[in-house]
């Protein structure tokens, strides 16, 4: 079943690898160079992780999933909900907010409030700060969320 994929894989990388104007390639005279547009690529340093949590939510008052990020770091993620009968009964909020100092305001900013059983979505952070899930179970019995986080970030707590 791999090798199809990677044939496919080879021939694109084959088709897409010519230097243009090579005129040894009969591939060179399909396609345009376009310049990079911004904020289409970005340079990450080291630290990319994948992460699967299992997070049981009991009923009640909620839990939140929390990250770590830096401004401009991205994630995509995925999170499914079991044990769940009425997906109406789970809230569930994304978002994120700045570490506060002593006296201050801090900067808190919403990127999905919802109910539902699912979720899947990406973000790069707009502020360095932490980021995550808030869980609010309105249901009778624990639920488990199953969370998968790939991208620039550190586990900082639940």
């Amino acid at each position: 079943m791999r090798r199809p994929i990677a044939l496919a894989l080879l021939l694109v990388a084959a088709a897409c690898g010519a230097p243009a104007g090579d005129a040894t390639d009969s591939t060179s005279q399909d396609w345009l160079e376009v310049p990079l547009a911004d904020h289409v690529f970005r340079d990450m340093p080291p630290g990319y992780r994948q992460d699967t949590l299992d997070v049981e939510v009991p009923p009640g008052p909620g839990l939140e999933v929390k990250l770590g990020m830096r401004e401009g770091a991205a994630l995509v993620y995925t999170w499914v909900a079991e044990g769940l009968e009425d997906p109406s009964l789970l809230v569930s909020e994304f978002h994120g907010h700045t570490e506060r100092e002593p006296g201050e305001p801090g900067t808190l900013m919403f990127y999905r409030k919802a109910s539902g059983d699912r979720e899947h979505g990406s973000l790069i952070a707009p502020f360095d700060g932490i980021h995550g899930w808030y869980y609010r179970n309105d249901s009778t019995a624990t639920v488990v969320v199953r969370l998968t986080v790939a991208g620039f970030y550190e586990l900082t707590g639940s």
